[in-house]
């Protein structure tokens, strides 16, 4: 029985890998205990429940387990909808489901509507389709994956890293690029004073990356995931001048959307962050219009920062998480 600490159970979906971890957590204080994970080429859905099935047997479970996965991004809707600011946040929601209903054309009751924000008369949902959303846990089941108590859009894991890090009462334009080598895209966040504004979703075929270092290194990705590897990446500054072009006018254009014209701070995540400095120099050498420099935390951990983005998340289900052992 979990009687003096709460266990959590993530499981971490990426296009290119499977990443299952355990922690523990006693009072404010997370502490990851195991994870298990396989890395490799895209995963459709018969591969990754025969993958899932198999990280399983290496890891234990338990009936009290808080159980945490990430639903891909191709089956969920970011959708920025008014709401009358004198609605309380559950009548916000109603009021937006509604709206969404219309828009869409579907029916409220087939709707799962969830708000990442909303402030000042204005939200921002994740929109999915109930039997979407009951279809994959149920493909997870079959797999030998606990039934979940929670499922999140696969970029919230990423959020709820950054809100751990760094949203610490953040003042004017803040723009969040999250780039992971394991899925096919990367997400442009816009936040001002400290709300969420704006979130989308690019895709880019960054398994690329992977190929360009084990030609030069001999380094698989299996290694670079799990962190096992310290190596200069700095070959690969060259490669990144195309992604910066991209991802100075998609920045661009996620401003303008929310009708601003240029942030004042910048915040990376790069997982996994053994690719960070070299990004961080070609960033450094890049002349753009709206990009600039930023942190980039730097977590030593064989744990991606999306999975523990995952187990922080299953953390809040029980309460606050001042401090995080990896």
């Amino acid at each position: 029985m979990q009687i003096f600490y709460n266990d959590i159970l993530a499981l971490n979906l990426c296009s290119h890998c499977v990443e299952i971890v355990r922690a523990r957590k006693r009072g404010s204080k997370l502490r990851v205990l195991k994870k298990v994970s396989s890395v490799g080429d895209t995963l459709d859905d018969e591969k990754r429940k025969e993958t899932i099935s198999s990280l399983m047997k290496g890891m234990e479970k338990d009936l009290e387990d808080i159980v945490v996965a990430n639903m891909p991004m191709e089956n969920v809707l970011i959708m920025r909808i008014k709401v009358p600011p004198s609605l309380n946040r559950q009548n916000a929601i109603e009021y937006a489901t509604m709206e969404i209903s219309r828009n869409l054309g579907i029916v409220p009751e087939q709707l799962i509507v969830a708000p990442l924000e909303i402030h000042e008369g204005e939200g921002l949902f994740f929109v999915s389709k109930v039997n979407q959303v009951k279809a994959f846990v149920s493909e997870l089941m079959e797999a030998g994956f606990p039934e979940t108590d929670v499922v999140i859009p696969d970029v919230v894991k990423y959020l709820e890293f950054f809100d751990f890090y760094f949203k610490r009462r953040l003042k004017g334009i803040t723009v969040l690029v999250v780039a992971s080598f394991f899925n096919d895209y990367y997400s442009i966040v816009v936040l001002k004073d400290d709300h969420y504004r704006s979130c989308r979703m690019v895709f880019s075929i960054f398994w690329d990356y992977m190929d360009v270092v084990a030609e030069n290194t001999g380094i698989q990705p299996k290694e670079l995931f799990e962190g096992m590897v310290e190596v200069s990446l700095d070959f690969l500054q060259p490669y990144f001048g195309d992604f910066l072009l991209e991802l100075d006018r998609e920045v661009k254009i996620s401003l303008d959307e929310v009708s601003l014209d240029i942030a004042d701070q910048f915040f990376y995540i790069i997982d996994p962050p053994v690719f960070f400095q070299s990004f961080m120099q070609a960033l450094q050498k890049f002349e753009g219009t709206v990009l600039k420099e930023g942190p980039v935390p730097f977590v030593k951990s064989s744990v991606s920062m999306g999975g523990l983005g995952l187990v922080l998340r299953g953390g809040r289900e029980i309460g606050k998480v001042k401090h995080l052992s990896v």
